[in-house]
């Protein structure tokens, strides 16, 4: 997870990059002909600053506000009930009721559980001691879809 995080701090750092140097081009080349070299740096320092600032707005915004959605990492635990299921991990529990499950799918090595509200969760099969439990869902989704 660490390295996905870097390589997403990394790859966002070079979009602002390849953005401050489009508007300081976009600055260099918008000025008539007849403008001097000194109006042309002023306005791109101007620039420049207009950019920090609003960097610097940005990451304080991300500071404060708690930056970015994470989603919860670390160990789910699942109860399949009658109703749907009940899913727990370290920021508290989610419950998906049948009604709400739009499709259970299975590959060789996952089981893909797709909500209506276009959320999904993803099981691999390794985690599990029995697949019965997931069957019984799936049966009683294809039952209320029919």
């Amino acid at each position: 997870m660490r390295w996905y995080v870097i390589f997403r701090y990394r790859k966002i750092h070079w979009l602002g990059i390849f953005a401050l140097a489009c508007a300081l081009a976009l600055d260099w080349f918008s000025y008539k002909s007849d403008a001097t070299t000194t109006e042309r740096i002023s306005g791109l320092v101007g620039m420049f600053m207009l950019w920090a600032v609003f960097v610097g707005a940005f990451l304080l915004l991300q500071r404060f506000s708690g930056g970015r959605f994470r989603g919860s990492v670390g160990t789910h635990a699942f109860e399949f009930t009658a109703d749907g299921l009940t899913e727990s991990h370290a920021n508290g529990k989610t419950e998906l009721r049948v009604a709400g499950i739009r499709h259970v799918g299975e590959t060789a090595s996952h089981f893909f559980i797709l909500s209506k509200t276009g959320s999904g969760i993803v099981i691999p099969k390794r985690d599990l001691q029995s697949y019965d439990a997931i069957h019984e869902l799936q049966k009683r989704v294809a039952a209320s879809g029919a």
